[in-house]
């Protein structure tokens, strides 16, 4: 009995271990993981052409002194899979602008010409102010409900309220000479704000 008492009597009398090495154990794996999952995941920031597949094979210069705005052209849903355009539309038009509907859903969609001569598929919508047209100048993308400037090639915010929510790059397929997007996609595409 008196052995129970000692031992009872140095777990309250003795100090405490700590813990201090666990929790920077602990501290030091939550940061590789997040460092790690950022540079697997990626950023959610558009990347140099990161989805063009298509290439024109010419570089594309768009003048200061011309604005070109988006031309409206059909889509339709073949095999399961959005057709926003074809390649030779994109290279005809340059800017193009269509709205894919179905299963209840519409997602405002443009395709266009990089500077570097390669073809971006994204959502034509500017998600802060609900605007869902463009146009382009002096190598820039820009908004025609709020005026916010994005590049071109990068989609990198230059000026204007909605800097961070440039049109929405789509990964999409060449298909013989059309441009499609999986129907999957888009029904689970929603604006980021």
């Amino acid at each position: 009995m008196k052995n129970d008492r000692e031992e009872k009597k140095q777990k309250f009398t003795q100090p405490k271990k700590s813990k201090a090495g666990l929790y920077s154990i602990l501290g030091l794996v939550a940061v590789a993981v997040m460092i790690s999952s950022y540079f697997i995941l990626g950023n959610s920031k558009p990347s140099d052409s990161a989805n063009a597949l298509a290439d024109t094979g010419q570089k594309m210069n768009y003048s200061s002194n011309a604005k070109l705005e988006q031309t409206v052209v059909p889509s339709k849903v073949e095999n399961g899979k959005e057709v926003v355009t074809t390649l030779g539309t994109v290279k005809e038009k340059k800017f193009i602008k269509t709205e894919y509907k179905a299963n209840g859903k519409t997602v405002p969609l443009t395709a266009f010409i990089q500077p570097d001569g390669k073809v971006m598929v994204a959502v034509s919508y500017c998600e802060p102010c609900k605007g869902d047209s463009f146009h382009i100048s002096n190598n820039q993308i820009i908004c025609n409900t709020c005026g916010t400037i994005w590049d071109l090639q990068t989609l990198k915010g230059l000026s204007g309220g909605c800097q961070a929510y440039p049109p929405q790059a789509l990964t999409y397929s060449l298909n013989g000479d059309n441009l499609e997007i999986p129907q999957a996609v888009l029904d689970s595409w929603s604006p980021r704000v």
